[in-house]
């Protein structure tokens, strides 16, 4: 869906209209924000985004005022999705205070909406090194003190505890599933308020809300499900090779190799086979060409300068490529795998390039999902039509528990 010229503002434009079925959006809104916003200008797609929000907001209080609990639930939800797609175009170092400001209005209003009780959550304690992660668990409404699986919500590369909820912690609370969000190091607060960045080893992440999920007295310990997606179609299968008390686990996309999406590139950009067999160290010669052409085309610029040196660390250039370089499940991973997988991929999503490789080599119970362009759900996780996604995977995950 072409909302806007520029890549990135399309495509976050494009999570709103996707999100719509589970209260994140409404049509008519998104095209009163797209009115607003100058195509390819992040700082006035900020503003509309982020105004849009604030109105939410402003309804959400005085509807909590006059006793209205769903109304305003359903206003500071709406706005805190609205405030994290608002700052991802500024993604970057230095970080942008509005970044900031946003990202902490978004989680505020995130939890003003939580803590009205239309659904019981509370915020969970999960230690991590020396802090802690964000967490909450959200009990499945109508079975708030019975014994029931629950489904770890996992995000990618750049979402928060807040876009996971609206992408599949919603329909899993509607079928029947306890919630337990959670963001981890390179994601939400980590990130932003704490520098830490995202790592491969993700079970180090994981492990550990296992074992506050386990806490919790209504969580069946033998139905504990790890779902993520993008980002972390790669790592619920890192997760499931290394942590075995996961009943089952959801990749989407299934990935087995980030870091070879990154540098196997680099070839069509100038770099010959002895450049290429050298990696992650390069030339300096090599390494301008290679910004050069980061900084001259948008979508590269932001997803590599903006957003991978920041959120994944590593300096400069061949710093990041030396940490993508890690992003890789080796075979004896692979092997270790024993739950039940549900290897999602879309048909047009180049992230998925590999999740049928990644489905071939597990060994145990496993299911390939494809979503197609002819069902509207064939781009990177099924944005635009995210109902047809849920639907299909937690049937699977019902039959699989």
């Amino acid at each position: 869906m072409q909302l806007f010229d520029d890549p990135i503002l399309n495509e976050y434009a494009s999570v709103l209209l996707g999100l719509a079925p589970y209260g994140g959006a409404d049509i008519g809104e998104v095209e009163v924000m797209i009115s607003k916003v100058t195509d390819g200008d992040d700082d006035s797609f900020f503003e509309a985004c982020s105004a849009g929000a604030r109105a939410r907001i402003e309804e959400g209080d005085a509807a909590a005022a006059a006793g209205h609990t769903e109304t305003a639930y359903d206003c500071y939800m709406r706005a805190s999705l609205w405030l994290g797609i608002s700052y991802h175009p500024l993604y970057g170092t230095p970080v942008d205070p509005r970044l900031v400001d946003a990202f902490h209005l978004q989680m505020e209003t995130f939890e003003k909406a939580l803590r009205l009780g239309v659904v019981r959550a509370e915020p969970v304690d999960i230690p991590y090194g020396d802090t802690k992660l964000p967490a909450w668990f959200l009990r499945a409404p109508g079975h708030e003190e019975e014994r029931r699986p629950v489904v770890l919500v996992g995000g990618g590369w750049d979402s928060t505890m807040t876009e996971n909820h609206f992408g599949f912690g919603i329909a899993a609370l509607a079928r029947g599933y306890h919630v337990l969000l959670h963001d981890g190091p390179g994601q939400g607060r980590l990130l932003i308020d704490e520098g830490l960045t995202l790592r491969h080893d993700w079970d180090a992440v994981v492990t550990p809300v296992v074992d506050a999920a386990l806490r919790i007295d209504v969580v069946d310990p033998e139905r504990i499900v790890y779902w993520a997606w993008s980002l972390g179609g790669y790592f619920a299968p890192q997760v499931a090779a290394h942590e075995h008390r996961l009943a089952a686990i959801v990749a989407d996309p299934g990935q087995m190799d980030v870091g070879v999406k990154v540098t196997a590139p680099l070839a069509r950009l100038g770099l010959d086979a002895d450049a290429m067999a050298r990696l992650p160290e390069m030339s300096d010669e090599d390494e301008h060409k290679i910004m050069a052409f980061f900084s001259g085309n948008r979508a590269m610029h932001w997803k590599i300068i903006q957003r991978g040196l920041w959120t994944n660390g590593g300096g400069d250039l061949s710093g990041f490529l030396a940490e993508m370089m890690k992003w890789k499940l080796e075979p004896s991973e692979i092997a270790s795998i024993t739950c039940p997988v549900l290897v999602a991929a879309a048909e047009s999503d180049p992230i998925a390039s590999d999740s049928k490789a990644l489905y071939d080599a597990l060994p145990g119970p496993k299911t390939f999902m494809l979503f197609t362009d002819a069902e509207g759900a064939g781009m990177h996780c099924e944005t635009l039509n995210r109902s047809l996604a849920n639907r299909r995977i937690l049937d699977w995950l019902d039959d699989t528990l």
